[in-house]
This record gives C-alpha cells, sequence and structure tokens, in this order.
C-alpha cells in the first residue's frame, strides 16, 4: 500500500512539468522564433549593462557627465520608441523590427572600432534611438502572431526568455569589459544580428492579425488620436508611469540603500540580489502564470502592486543580508505578475492597424517612469533619510495597486459591453 501510494505520489510530481507546460504546445514556429531571438538579442545586451563604467573608466568621465550622457540615452529610446511605431504600423512590422535592430547592431559594430575616440558617446546615444525603437515593435509582432487566447502565455514566455539573456548575459559582459573593450560592442552587435537572422527566417506573419473583439477592430483615425480617444488607455498610460517610477528604484534606490547598510560588501551584496532577482524570475514566471491563467490582466497588476508595497516596504528598516534577499523574492514576484500581463491588457484594447503605435506610446511612458524615479529618489535621499524613500515608494505602490482595481472594474464594464 505504502508503494502504491509512493508511486502515485511520484506520478503526481512528475506529471507538474507536463502540466505546467501544456498552455505552451501549439504556438508555433514563428513564436518559438520570436521567444529564442529575443533571449539571443538579451544576452547579448553588453553594451547597456556596463555603459556607466564605460563612461567613467575607460573615457574618463565625472559622475555628472556620466550621468548626463546616460539620460540622454534614455531621451534618445524614447525618441526611438515613438517613431518605430509610426514607421512599423506603415511598413510592416517585422520588417520595421529587422531595420531597427540591424541599424543598432551596425552602429555597435562601427563603434568597436573607436571606443576611444571622444565622439564615441553621440554614436552611442544615436544607437539607442534604433535599440530603443526596436523593443515595442516586439510586443506589436508577438500580438500579430499570438491567438487571442494565448496572448497571457505567450507575453509571459516572452517575459521569461528576456530574463534568461539578463541573467547570463552579464557575466559575459563583465568577462569582457575586462579583457577587450571592443569586444564588448562586437559581441553586442553580432548577438543582435544573430537575431536579426532568427526572426527573418524563423518569423512568418500571418496575412491577416487576429482580432479578439470589436476593440481591435481597423481604427481609421491617426495613431495618437486614436490612443487619446480611448479613455481607459490614458489611465492605463498613467498606471505605467507610476509603476515604472517605483520599480525604477530598484536600479537607484537600491543599490544606494544596499551600499549604505553593506558598507564595503555592498557591490558584491548587490550583485547577489540582481542574481537572485533573475532566478525567481526563471524558477517561477511559468508557474505564475499558470496559476493567474483565468485573472484579468488589471486584477494581476493590482495584485503585483500589493507585493510592491511589502518588498519595498520592508526596506524602510535597517536589514540584514537576508532581509535584503527576502524583499527582493517578494517584489521580484510583484514584477513577474505585472510583467506577464500588461501586455496582454493593451492587446485587447489596440486596434490592429495602430498596434506598433500603441506599444510604443506605453514604452514612453515606462521610459518617463524611469526618468522620473531616480530625479524623485535622488531628492528625497537629499538628507540621507533612506526610510523616507521606501516609505514613499510604497506608498505609491498602494496608490497604484488601488487605481488598478478600479480601472479593472471599468474594463469589464467595457468588455460585457463588446460581448
Amino acid at each position: 500500500m505504502n508503494n502504491s501510494r509512493l508511486a502515485s505520489f511520484g506520478a503526481t510530481i512528475a506529471g507538474i512539468p507536463a502540466r505546467l507546460l501544456a498552455p505552451y504546445r501549439g504556438l508555433g514556429t514563428s513564436l518559438w522564433s520570436m521567444f529564442f531571438a529575443t533571449m539571443i538579442n538579451r544576452f547579448g545586451d553588453f553594451v547597456g549593462s556596463f555603459l556607466a563604467l564605460y563612461l567613467s573608466r575607460v573615457l574618463g568621465y565625472e559622475a555628472a557627465r556620466t550621468g548626463f550622457v546616460i539620460s540622454m540615452v534614455f531621451t534618445a529610446s524614447m525618441a526611438g520608441s515613438l517613431l518605430s511605431g509610426w514607421v512599423a504600423d506603415h511598413t510592416g512590422r517585422k520588417e520595421a523590427l529587422l531595420m531597427f535592430q540591424s541599424a543598432g547592431a551596425f552602429i555597435n559594430l562601427l563603434l568597436s572600432f573607436m571606443v576611444h575616440v571622444p565622439w564615441a558617446p553621440a554614436l552611442i546615444v544615436c544607437g539607442s534611438l534604433f535599440r530603443g525603437g526596436a523593443r515595442p515593435l516586439i510586443g506589436a509582432v508577438l500580438t500579430d502572431l499570438a491567438p487571442p487566447e494565448k496572448r497571457k502565455e505567450v507575453f509571459g514566455l516572452q517575459y521569461w526568455s528576456i530574463n534568461v539573456g539578463v541573467a547570463l548575459g552579464p557575466l559575459v559582459a563583465a568577462f569582457l569589459f575586462e579583457r577587450s573593450i571592443p569586444w564588448l560592442f562586437r559581441g553586442d552587435a553580432f548577438t543582435t544580428l544573430l537575431s536579426v537572422l532568427l526572426i527573418s527566417q524563423g518569423v512568418k506573419m500571418p496575412k491577416e492579425t487576429h482580432v479578439a473583439s470589436s476593440l481591435e477592430h481597423h481604427d481609421g483615425r491617426g495613431a495618437f488620436r486614436a490612443f487619446v480617444s480611448r479613455p481607459i488607455l490614458l489611465a492605463f498610460a498613467g498606471l505605467a508611469v507610476l509603476s515604472s517610477l517605483t520599480y525604477s528604484q530598484t536600479g537607484f534606490g537600491l543599490p544606494m540603500t544596499v551600499s549604505h547598510v553593506m558598507d564595503k560588501a555592498g557591490p558584491r551584496s548587490m550583485g547577489y540580489l540582481m542574481s537572485l532577482n533573475a532566478v525567481v524570475v526563471i524558477l517561477f514566471s511559468i508557474p505564475i502564470a499558470r496559476l493567474l491563467r483565468s485573472w484579468a490582466p488589471l486584477s494581476c497588476m493590482s495584485l503585483s502592486g500589493l507585493f510592491y508595497v511589502i518588498g519595498f516596504g520592508m526596506l524602510a528598516m535597517r536589514l540584514p543580508f537576508i532581509g535584503f534577499a527576502v524583499s527582493t523574492v517578494i517584489w521580484t514576484i510583484g514584477e513577474i505578475v505585472s510583467s506577464i500581463n500588461m501586455g496582454v491588457f493593451l492587446a485587447r484594447h489596440s486596434p490592429a492597424n495602430w498596434r506598433a503605435s500603441f506599444q510604443s506610446f506605453l514604452g514612453v511612458c515606462f521610459s518617463a517612469g524611469w526618468v522620473i524615479g531616480p530625479l524623485t529618489g535622488g531628492w528625497l535621499l537629499g538628507g540621507g533619510n533612506y526610510a523616507l524613500l521606501w516609505f514613499a515608494t510604497a506608498a505609491v505602490c498602494l496608490i497604484w495597486a488601488v487605481l488598478a482595481f478600479m480601472v479593472d472594474r471599468w474594463d469589464r464594464r467595457i468588455l460585457a459591453y463588446e460581448a
């Protein structure tokens, strides 16, 4: 009897991976090509990971000048997002994606031969225009390829593939940075070109894009006019700014806090926390997506805000390293819940002919949050009050979590009317 129970338990455990992966079967070659292309491209994002160190250590820029160049890089990325959406909706989304990625790869390849040239940062900013322009197009291509009932699975796998690349790429980038700066740029260029090749050969765009409801029907107005005429999307854009603003503290407030508390062990501790973030994403993205499959996207966003409130709120206390690790696990779960759902909501409210432009508009909102967040965080830390920074961050997270719940009620009424 005990043996039969043990065998039954073993069979149940063995069947868990199959049940988790069941929704991802039958997605087709084009979607899997996009996932692997994204993984390769984000693995090779070597320059972005070490841009600040390149500017300060290699070119000798002081902190203010380094910060200015990085701000220009984000600004160029925002401009690229707006440009690429318009280009893609007029010329074809796959074609525009290949064009922007190829241009970014070419600029990095050119930079690899002039890493010590004084005006190299100008080329980096120019390259950011194309890299920033490529990223929103990926969401538009995925929406075109994905069956409406599989969108949550598709965006979840895309998020997972991004993080597999991000988890491994910085290790290679660190090796190249210490041994050969030119190959830092060449590696970025070559992986981007490999991604371009995979998309060009493996992705076949459908002759007719999938439309889930009348909300996705062709809109004859201009893209911006179509966007602003949908009040719920304006509310969603506001949520995106607030969400991005608070999440940006993982790139500014968190390293500052860890460095303050852990002193000399700060940089190493921060590296461990970022690795932990990547491991949690890789291990739990698919199970969480499966668990929340039936949840509405904005309900998930509201839930993610509560995880942020707890995870970021903990940082207002003086924590040992294990406390920072627990906080990281909690806010990373919030990151997963939000990231695998926001694209689904936008796809459901985007007319098929303006999908790339709508993705671009949302990309600008996220970038705006990353611009505002560090500026606000720096102001709050002016007096060295780290608790104030994290109490304020947790409070804003609670605000947008409640607002997301309210917008979800609104969205349900819209969908009921459309049905």
